[in-house]
């Protein structure tokens, strides 16, 4: 019996096991059904080839907080020596929701500008950079996304596909050149964030 308990008790932590391995796969990990493709450069002068973009895991609907037109000017901050700009209101009272697929380039013209919103002393305060998007027709647009916001895609390589992960900060420009459809029949069939093309496509 006591032999018996044992070898259940094993399954049972096996079988927890895969369990847990299985769930930990991710989101970013997750191919999105259309495969944007272009170039990334950074303000460190690196420049990579890269598909499969998406940010913070999205390629539809991605959210940007419209940059006020009305604002103070940089102040240097004494503590940390960089230049920001105090908001008066919370960004994301006001935001607009972008397509990768209508998207020309992502530009970020001054990563050291740190806009911050802090509605009382003692709260936490939500810090942003400005970024400059490019549409399709040309028509350029203003916005504030957390420094921290990841960009996700894989670097084009003669050894194969690198995962890489740059943050808002460190990008100059990400141009989108084109997109093309994945089959993801024999992958994940439900595409959390799928993208205009997919809908175009059906």
């Amino acid at each position: 019996m006591i032999h018996l308990l044992l070898l259940i008790s094993s399954l049972l932590s096996i079988s927890i096991i895969e369990c847990t391995s299985f769930g930990s796969s991710t989101t970013k990990d997750l191919k999105q059904p259309v495969n944007f493709s272009g170039k990334l450069t950074t303000h460190q002068g690196q420049e990579y080839i890269v598909d499969n973009i998406s940010i913070d895991t999205k390629c539809k609907q991605i959210p940007m907080y419209n940059k006020p037109l009305n604002h103070a000017e940089p102040m240097r901050n004494s503590e940390t020596k960089q230049q920001e700009i105090k908001l008066e209101t919370d960004p994301a009272d006001d935001d607009t929701k972008i397509d990768l697929n209508e998207v020309s380039t992502i530009h970020v013209p001054s990563p050291d500008i740190i806009w911050y919103y802090q509605k009382k002393s003692r709260q936490p305060r939500q810090e942003f950079i400005e970024v400059v998007i490019t549409t399709k027709s040309d028509t350029k647009r203003s916005y504030l996304l957390s420094p921290k916001t990841p960009i996700y895609c894989d670097e084009i390589d003669a050894a194969g596909p690198q995962e890489k992960t740059v943050r808002l900060s460190a990008l100059n420009v990400l141009t989108i050149e084109g997109y093309s459809y994945r089959d993801t029949s024999k992958d994940n069939k439900n595409c959390a964030t799928p993208c205009i093309p997919c809908a175009e496509k059906k």
